[in-house]
């Protein structure tokens, strides 16, 4: 029994999604589940996660913030603001879960003896991850489904997310001037070498051979048979970081969303209700249920591809499940010695609320 409870606490989202699935199954007939089911996202998701589980196994990510972290020993606030960058702009390209979880934790390490600018810093660090990836289609998962669910181009889609993006990045400047400036120990920055730079030269290949697929320059299929069969020589260990959950996750919210739609009366309620309310509607969901489920689900009932991709990036922000990226960065602050949870997630709220109501209202009034 506490064996089942471990795991729902841990794939809360996977447990959710199959619920739903499960009971929207008992409201229409059998038919082949199996379609309703966007193969194309989840292979090129399953590709993109071994290709970062690889920069991340080489220690690219390390070797990255040693290099931008070395030299004199800086301040508090010095240290903060590049941490909080460095992990803005390496979401747009290596997810933000991946950023988060390479350089939370030496966060939390070089500021452990400095508890409040600690949470302060790792929030800065969780909203710019949540912002950052909204950048490119492969910064996070929700954003390569909606990419390949409205087959929209790269000019469609840039020319939604760079305006916010540019404004985020102002934003958190602003938010990082008011790290406090203290003197840290800067030990654990030290150290991080490339592991194996053959290795990391492949990885980089499959990395690069992913985003043709995102772009539609190579079939899915030819992607993920080369990045199987790359990965399995030279370590099949590494297929152990993908993250099965996810993929599960949005396996089992497209059959929900298939069955939704062929619910009658259900579908035509939600298209009526998203009707020139996608953007709110996304944000408003994400905020419940985050922002990969909100994609999934309401993507089925509008067209609006500009609304939905705003409303679930910048949905990411505000609670602390609003993006499941957030929740990581709290399960590491959890780890940390002295850990204060409510305090963590008032400065966390304050901080995401804030950026919420910015970024909508930008996005909302200049860019939808």
């Amino acid at each position: 029994m506490k064996g089942i409870i471990d795991f729902c606490k841990r794939e809360f989202s996977v447990v959710v999604s199959f619920l739903a699935a499960l009971i929207s199954c008992l409201f229409v007939p059998v038919t082949n589940y199996v379609d309703y089911v966007d193969t194309d996202t989840i292979g090129l998701l399953f590709c993109l996660m071994i290709a970062v589980a690889g920069f991340r196994d080489c220690g690219l990510l390390s070797f990255l913030s040693g290099k931008l972290l070395g030299g004199k020993e800086p301040g508090s606030r010095r240290t903060g603001t590049v941490l909080v960058y460095i992990t803005f702009f390496s979401a747009m390209f290596f997810t933000n879960d991946v950023a988060l979880i390479a350089f939370v934790p030496l966060t939390a390490a070089l500021f452990e003896n400095h508890p409040k600018t600690m949470i302060y810093v790792i929030t800065l660090q969780t909203a710019a991850a949540n912002l950052g990836s909204m950048l490119t289609p492969f910064g996070n998962p929700h954003n390569l489904y909606l990419y390949d669910r409205y087959k929209m181009n790269a000019g469609e889609f840039f020319s939604a997310t760079v305006p916010v993006v540019l404004l985020s990045a102002v934003l958190i400047f602003i938010l990082c001037m008011l790290i406090k400036n203290e003197p840290l120990n800067a030990d654990s920055r030290r150290g991080a070498v490339i592991r194996n730079k053959r290795y990391l030269a492949l990885y980089t290949v499959l990395f690069l051979l992913c985003l043709t697929a995102v772009f539609g320059k190579v079939g899915v299929m030819v992607t993920f048979a080369s990045v199987c069969i790359v990965a399995a020589i030279i370590d099949v260990r590494i297929f152990a970081a993908v993250d099965y959950g996810l993929l599960a996750t949005f396996a089992f919210f497209f059959i929900f969303v298939g069955n939704i739609r062929n619910i009658g009366a259900v579908s035509e309620f939600l298209t009526k209700l998203m009707d020139g309310r996608e953007m709110l509607a996304s944000a408003a969901a994400s905020q419940v249920i985050s922002n990969v489920p909100a994609a999934v689900m309401l993507s089925g009932f509008t067209e609006n591809a500009r609304a939905m991709v705003l409303g679930t990036n910048i949905g990411g922000l505000g609670t602390v499940v609003a993006s499941l990226a957030s929740l990581i960065s709290f399960r590491i602050y959890l780890e940390t010695d002295e850990a204060r949870p409510f305090r963590y997630l008032a400065v966390f709220t304050l901080v995401n609320v804030l950026l919420f109501a910015v970024t909508f209202a930008f996005a909302y009034f200049f860019v939808l």
